[in-house]
């Protein structure tokens, strides 16, 4: 199991400058009575899910205007406050800067993160996937980047190693492999061409489960235009995680049945390579814990993509 609670060092509510706090209170229309300060998530900033004085609810995220997440969360905002109102989402009611800080205001949602372990809630998890492929198949919004422009850069990882010489800690498999693990990787862009809108980072800590058992995804910061399976294989580590095999989920579900196996293997080989890379890099110091997640991504992954090829 993968523990997504505690990851960063957020700053608190309570922390936030009195007058991020005092227009935040304006906005709902009422004294903030309790502040919930929430620690998952690989950010830093500002998520606190707050109770009003007369029994209103919000979810606040904020960080310092200047910061370089900044970016992500005016991203994640102007995204939710876009989406279509059949999406599986929580809405962005406001977005403004306040005394040097970033603030959005959210709809608050009563849930938990899904357990992808257990049968039931994992069936709830896959129905999400399935319902966003339906609601968001053609992308509602035109002007996101594309997959292959959003990740372009950064999937990368195999052929950065060829070119520049492997780690001296990788696994033997990688690095018998390497070649023909750069050359697949390389096929991801145009195996992952499509137009639905596309959350991109589907892991339980961007989704709350409701009591009713319906899923929502939040955090849509990385939103971006492609083929309409990549979120599910993209959050099939996190299936593996749990103990459970993505493979017969990959077989069946509605939106990979279909898909070209091969084209499935580049990008598990992509995301594999990235991690492999990218835990091998300083961690940064407000998420301590990120390039560990990394590495136990990294061999999550390694280690499904070895089975899906079958390359001894």
């Amino acid at each position: 199991m993968v523990d997504y609670q505690g990851t960063a060092l957020r700053i608190g509510w309570a922390e936030a400058p009195e007058p991020v706090r005092a227009e935040v209170a304006r906005v709902l229309g009422d004294a903030v009575h309790t502040a919930e300060d929430q620690r998952g998530g690989f950010s830093h900033g500002v998520a606190a899910r707050l109770r009003t004085v007369g029994g209103g609810a919000a979810f606040v995220k904020a960080i310092e205007a200047e910061d370089g997440l900044a970016v992500m969360y005016r991203q994640e905002a102007r995204i939710a406050a876009r989406l279509p109102a059949t999406v599986p989402a929580p809405r962005c009611r406001f977005a403004t800067e306040i005394a040097g800080w970033f603030v959005a205001v959210f709809d608050d949602v009563e849930g938990a993160f899904p357990r992808l372990g257990e049968p039931g809630e994992l069936r709830d998890t896959l129905e999400l996937v399935a319902r966003l492929a339906t609601e968001l198949t053609p992308s509602p919004l035109a002007d996101v980047p594309t997959v292959a422009e959003a990740y372009g850069p950064e999937l990368t990882g195999w052929r950065t190693f060829v070119m520049e010489g492997p780690p001296a800690d990788l696994d033997s498999w990688s690095l018998r492999h390497l070649t023909k693990l750069a050359e697949l990787e390389a096929a991801w862009p145009t195996a992952a061409e499509g137009n639905t809108l596309l959350h991109t980072d589907l892991r339980p800590d961007n989704m709350l489960r409701r009591p009713d058992g319906a899923v929502l995804a939040v955090d849509w910061a990385c939103a971006c235009r492609g083929a309409a399976w990549i979120d599910l294989v993209a959050l099939t580590p996190s299936i593996a995680a749990a103990g459970v095999d993505p493979d017969p989920i990959i077989a069946t579900h509605s939106v990979t049945r279909d898909v070209d196996p091969v084209a499935v293997d580049a990008f598990v080989c992509a995301l594999a390579g990235y991690w492999a890379a990218a835990c091998r890099k300083p961690g940064p110091p407000r998420s301590p814990r990120l390039r560990e997640h990394q590495s136990g991504f990294a061999r999550l992954a390694g280690a499904w993509l070895a089975c899906r090829l079958g390359w001894q």
